[in-house]
């Protein structure tokens, strides 16, 4: 049976950079992971150009920012729009941010109504598969993580057991059904968070991958990506799998050990 392992509060884990889609939920459900699961600085900067820091520590080793994109599609993390650059300037300018030197997730959705290029997303799975490092192909480091079909399937995995056997068309279905059901990602803690990594991992190993690197993520995260299109050609639903607790992974802020 697996077990979560949670890291001390002062675990160093550098400075983190997360790029989101939304403009809300995913800026405030991490704010509630970092600030109050951990004890983080967090920092956000929405699209509408507003700026707020949380938690401050005095000189912090180790610090969250979390920006979203212009608008709720993952055509603005493409290195050809030159959006991503120019944000990334005004980070390291205006907030001394050092970008070249953070982790950097991408979480977004895969909604096919929205984020409807599947040539563009498998592109961004291929280069996008390590927080740190960038490959050779791209000079940007960076690790695209993916919900299916949205952020609101981790919310969903946080209290539901066997989520993954959950089967939603679109985001706003998903919407629905946890706001019918009194699920609400304000209410997620360190307990709930535990379940949400266990749903995560036994949904991977349930697709056949019974283990995955997250120094290079890209051939499970696509194995992840075929398997979900596979299921919505067939049926027109996703499966509700969320990988933002991948993130938590790779930083060594939680582990899975097996008893």
């Amino acid at each position: 049976m697996s077990k979560v392992i949670f890291a001390d509060n002062n675990k160093r884990i550098g400075k983190v950079l997360f790029i989101v889609e939304g403009i809300k939920t995913e800026i405030n459900m991490l704010h509630k992971i970092f600030t109050k699961i951990f004890d983080y600085q967090y920092e956000k900067l929405d699209r509408l150009d507003r700026y707020r820091p949380y938690n401050k520590k005095d000189n912090p080793l180790s610090s969250i920012f979390v920006i979203n994109t212009e608008e709720s599609n993952i055509k603005y993390i493409d290195d050809a729009s030159g959006y991503l650059d120019n944000l990334f300037t005004k980070l390291i300018n205006d907030y001394k941010f050092p970008v070249d030197k953070a982790a950097i997730f991408y979480i977004f959705d895969r909604d096919n109504y929205s984020n409807t290029n599947e040539n563009l997303v498998v592109d961004l799975i291929n280069r996008l598969g390590n927080s740190r490092e960038s490959n050779d192909e791209y000079d940007r480091q960076g690790l695209l993580l993916l919900s299916y079909p949205s952020i609101e399937s981790f919310t969903a995995s946080n209290y539901i057991k066997a989520s993954f056997n959950l089967e939603i068309e679109k985001g706003s279905e998903l919407k629905q059904y946890l706001h019918e059901q009194k699920i609400m990602y304000q209410d997620i803690n360190r307990y709930t968070t535990e379940l949400a990594v266990l749903e995560m991992d036994k949904a991977i190993k349930s697709i056949g991958i019974e283990s995955y690197d997250l120094d290079n993520f890209k051939d499970t995260n696509l194995n992840i990506y075929n398997y979900e299109e596979n299921h919505y050609r067939k049926t027109k639903k996703y499966k509700l799998l969320s990988l933002l607790c991948a993130a938590l992974l790779d930083l060594g802020l939680i582990a899975i050990e097996e008893d």
